[in-house]
């Protein structure tokens, strides 16, 4: 018997006790059924959602977010792919024979690997959102290694064109006339400057002293402004400069807006937009760190490479998926990228090269180093019979970038270039006529990267490969889920499992509650305690005891 603040149930009306029944009996049907209702419902709108957000974007879009301290940032400031530098140089193995006319092409022989690690950083970062842009100090440095080398670049001799002299003797030649460079070629005679020379890898490399060179930076320390010479110390000769890479847009997101403050390359004759060309223009164009979303198969990457001074197209070639469970493309040079017949070819008006070729030598000096594929693969054939030795292969000679579309994250780089110097002679100094015409390999490099990153890696294959199947499995099961609840839930409060089918207010007759699926018979409940159950279970007071009578 309940007491105190409620009333005793004696006191409760027989038809208040059906009252309360009914109501124990309407709660009991509904109250389950309403929840599978709104449970089913929210799963079904949450799969909806799903489908109509896609988290994986969502996720993707956060990742690629470039702000202080995010995982682009990071990447952006220390690059984390391992990036190396494979150097073969060229060794001259006949010269006296070739000068004293016994033979009459240069016979070459390539020696290597160096390799080097490449090391890219990027200091003084800013994020301007408004503008939507990432500014920045490039900074590049080389490693050698050693131990992955086939020695020492001290411990290597080989015998190879004088740089200085030639760089110097084609630049007079070029820009000079007849007395000039007669004056020139008694001055280059006095100070004893040869030819050939027998030179270390280490000299050929990171600089040598020349005689030239040191009266050239004695008098013109504006021009000249190095006292030793070296291919690779003039290629990654450390310079102040700045870059600006586009983040909002997403049509060109992380390509370059300026370098140095120039939307293009000034050193190839870019002026403005207006009239600029691939050629010259760096705006539009990628480093190779990141490129932009949804590649399309049909595209063609422009890559700028300052050391190469110029812009060198990348085009699609084929969908690869043999490697890391997920499918990517992969881009090659052109083989027509170094002709004058390509798009990105630049302008020439004078001393212009054979197809194959570009010439790099406003970006070092006036000095006339030209640009073409290792062995002179894809180059004028004429230049080829000068040498014996230069064996071009397609599969090793080739540069490739494979890229992941979705993204735009480049998976893998074999980028190879091969350094010349185009020799040209005027009447008045004939110490280069051996070698007039000719374009001199010394040495080409491959710069690459064999895969990405593990953090990289693992991230794409959780965007790639893990997450969509997740995400569909997820928003099907919540779905198929949430709609059989809804449906369960919608038939039980239409007709519930329970129900009071007869009541009889007479202590002789028990009280009969039916289950329609497990039909229990026989089960009496005497009036008091019913009524009790119902009191108990609504806490009814006193003062709400006549809420709920029926009138009689």
């Amino acid at each position: 018997m309940v007491v105190g603040a409620k009333r005793t149930i004696h006191h409760v009306p027989s038809r208040g006790k059906i009252s309360i029944m009914k109501l124990q009996n309407f709660t009991e049907q509904k109250r389950l059924p309403v929840l599978r209702i709104l449970y089913g419902s929210l799963m079904v709108l949450l799969s909806s959602i799903m489908i109509l957000i896609d988290p994986v974007q969502l996720v993707t879009n956060w990742i690629l977010d470039v702000k202080e301290g995010s995982f682009i940032y990071k990447t952006w400031e220390k690059l984390p792919y391992q990036l190396y530098a494979e150097v073969w140089v060229y060794n001259y193995t006949n010269v006296p024979e070739y000068l004293n006319g016994e033979d009459t092409v240069l016979k070459v022989k390539e020696v290597g690997p160096f390799l080097y690690e490449e090391f890219r950083t990027n200091s003084n970062i800013t994020v301007d959102k408004e503008r939507g842009v990432m500014t920045m100090i490039p900074n590049i440095r080389l490693q050698f290694l050693r131990n992955q080398s086939i020695a020492d670049t001290n411990d290597v001799n080989i015998y190879v064109p004088n740089i200085a002299l030639l760089a110097i003797s084609t630049l007079l030649a070029d820009q000079l006339g007849y007395f000039a460079n007669a004056g020139a070629y008694y001055s280059i005679n006095a100070l004893g400057s040869k030819l050939f020379r027998n030179l270390t890898v280490e000299e050929l490399l990171w600089g040598y002293e020349d005689p030239i060179v040191t009266i050239a930076s004695s008098l013109l320390p504006a021009w000249i402004d190095f006292q030793k010479i070296g291919i690779l110390d003039r290629f990654y000769a450390s310079k102040e400069e700045t870059v600006e890479v586009e983040i909002a847009d997403e049509e060109t997101r992380f390509s370059i807006i300026n370098w140095n403050d120039s939307p293009g390359i000034v050193e190839q004759g870019f002026k403005d937009l207006n009239t600029s060309i691939p050629c010259n223009r760096a705006r539009g164009t990628y480093e190779g760190i990141m490129m932009k979303s949804h590649l399309k198969k049909n595209t063609t990457i422009p890559i700028h490479r300052r050391q190469a001074c110029r812009i060198i197209p990348f085009s699609y070639q084929e969908v690869v998926d043999d490697k890391y469970g997920f499918e990517y493309y992969r881009y090659m040079m052109e083989s027509s990228a170094f002709n004058s017949s390509s798009r990105y070819a630049c302008n020439c008006n004078k001393n212009c090269l054979p197809d194959g070729f570009v010439d790099i030598s406003n970006c070092y000096y006036g000095f006339p180093i030209t640009l073409s594929k290792p062995h002179f693969m894809d180059a004028d054939p004429q230049q080829q019979s000068y040498y014996q030795g230069m064996n071009p292969d397609p599969k090793k000679h080739s540069s490739i970038l494979d890229v992941e579309p979705t993204i735009g994250v480049p998976l893998a780089l074999s980028s190879k270039m091969q350094v010349n110097l185009a020799v040209r002679m005027s009447a008045g100094n004939p110490i280069t006529k051996p070698l007039k015409d000719k374009i001199v390999p010394m040495l080409w490099l491959s710069l690459y990267c064999k895969e990405p990153p593990p953090e990289i890696l693992s991230l794409l294959r959780l965007r790639l490969v893990i997450g969509p199947p997740l995400i569909i499995t997820i928003e099907v099961l919540l779905f198929v889920i949430g709609f059989t609840i809804g449906i369960v839930g919608f038939y039980r409060f239409l007709r519930p499992t329970y129900e009071v089918i007869n009541i009889i207010d007479d202590k002789k007759h028990p009280h009969i509650i039916t289950d329609r699926n497990l039909v229990s018979e026989n089960v009496a409940y005497e009036n008091e305690q019913l009524a009790k159950e119902a009191v108990t279970l609504l806490a009814i007071k006193e003062d709400d005891i006549p809420n709920v009578y029926v009138d009689t």
